[in-house]
């Protein structure tokens, strides 16, 4: 039963990292993560040379050698080294309006609109619903995030020894 899911968890993994490792040098790939900050050095620590938003394109270079999890990108005649996980093979699907209209991706992660947990709307539906205690909830947790630094979430990971915080400030 152990080396199942030994075997299961490694599939997993090797599928998640699938988008990037199934890419070829020169291959145009997608930015998926907001402000995906895109960083001189393969250190989290490094300093940024660009921000990118979700559906920018890259042009890939290859994972760092021995530091497979920080891939080498070209944009808009910069290069630098982004995490991973921010690649994607397949352009970010884009958020939709109301009546359908497709939303730009790079304006509506940098609205703020993509963070924000509870809007008025929601708000109210959620008290007329009788669901007060998921609003308090989730003002609660907005508050706490307004909180949470770069340089605090650095600090755990390092404490924790989890995988780099990208472009956080130690």
């Amino acid at each position: 039963m152990k080396r199942v899911v030994v075997v299961a968890a490694s599939a997993v993994l090797w599928l998640a990292s699938a988008p990037a490792d199934a890419a070829k040098v020169g291959d145009k790939l997608y930015i998926k993560a907001k402000n995906t900050k895109v960083l001189k050095e393969p250190k989290a620590t490094s300093s940024v040379v660009d921000v990118l938003q979700p559906g920018q394109e890259v042009t890939w270079g290859g994972s760092v050698r021995r530091q497979k999890r920080w891939h080498k990108v070209a944009f808009a005649g910069k290069n630098g080294i982004v995490y991973r996980t921010t690649l994607t093979t397949k352009r970010p699907s884009m958020e939709m309006t109301k009546s359908g209209q497709q939303v730009d991706a790079m304006a509506f992660a940098s609205s703020g609109a993509a963070t924000k947990a509870l809007g008025a709307g929601a708000k109210t539906y959620g008290e007329k619903n009788n669901l007060a205690s998921a609003v308090a909830q989730i003002e609660q947790l907005e508050q706490l995030a307004k909180r949470v630094t770069t340089k605090r979430i650095a600090r755990y990971v390092a404490q924790k020894k989890l995988a780099p915080n990208v472009g956080a400030e130690q």
